[in-house]
């Protein structure tokens, strides 16, 4: 039996525009999978960006609860949320998000110093080895504007995992790429989950999705579709594309 490490119970997310309440998560009910590869899909303005923030604590919900392994976490105090998101959440977001005047290896390691959880010559020593795990070790001394996009996403990928995360969550992660970079990070990301990450993943890029295990469809605030596929594998791909395909065309996406 697999074991459940986030557990999303009617979930509601509603925005006032105008005095108007727009209601963009409606009763949203779902758990997720330790070791999972689960992947959000849908409509632009289904509502995927808006769960996924719901779920990892970046986004307070209007009602329903979310928990993370046996706590509630939708009613903690920002404070508390701000330190479970530092310590047990790693984020990937489309933008890098990586500080322009730090090293790569000063983007990734800085998360490290501030959990606290670790001394700073550990730290030092895990950012090394998560920056030569995602091919960056030529890479540590430049900034951000000295390498290309891949790369930043790829230092982006080493700075949410410092910290031993539970969760990666991932937004668009291949969104600003093109197509190598875009496969790289996602045969980087799939490794990271062969190893036992647990990754949650918001994507409209069919050729990433093909990477999770789980694909969830997301229409007007709702789950309305579910497709399991095997762990990938790349002599898989044609295969994968195929049945995805057919699947998301049966939910007239």
């Amino acid at each position: 039996m697999r074991e459940t490490i986030v557990k999303v119970v009617d979930v509601c997310k509603s925005f006032a525009n105008n005095g108007v309440q727009n209601h963009v998560l409606n009763g949203v009910s779902l758990e997720l999978y330790k070791e999972d590869f689960t992947v959000i899909m849908g409509p632009s303005g289904a509502g995927k960006s808006t769960l996924l923030y719901s779920i990892s604590g970046m986004d307070r919900i209007t009602s329903g609860e979310v928990y993370f392994g046996d706590s509630e976490i939708s009613k903690l105090k920002e404070s508390e949320m701000a330190s479970l998101r530092r310590t047990e959440f790693g984020f990937i977001f489309q933008q890098m998000h990586l500080v322009s005047n730090l090293t790569l290896f000063e983007n990734v390691s800085v998360p490290g110093y501030v959990s606290k959880t670790r001394k700073v010559s550990q730290v030092n020593t895990r950012a090394n080895e998560l920056l030569e795990q995602v091919n960056l070790t030529e890479q540590v001394k430049r900034m951000p504007s000295q390498v290309s996009g891949g790369e930043q996403q790829r230092a982006a990928i080493a700075r949410a995992l410092i910290n031993e995360p539970k969760i990666i969550f991932a937004d668009e992660p291949t969104g600003a790429l093109n197509r190598k970079n875009s496969n790289d990070v996602m045969n980087l990301l799939t490794n990271i989950n062969r190893q036992g990450q647990t990754i949650v993943m918001v994507t409209h890029d069919m050729k990433a999705a093909i990477h999770g295990n789980r694909i969830l469809y997301l229409s007007d605030g709702s789950i309305c579709g579910e497709l399991s596929l095997p762990p990938y594998e790349e002599e898989d791909r044609k295969k994968r594309e195929t049945q995805l395909n057919a699947w998301l065309s049966s939910m007239e996406w």
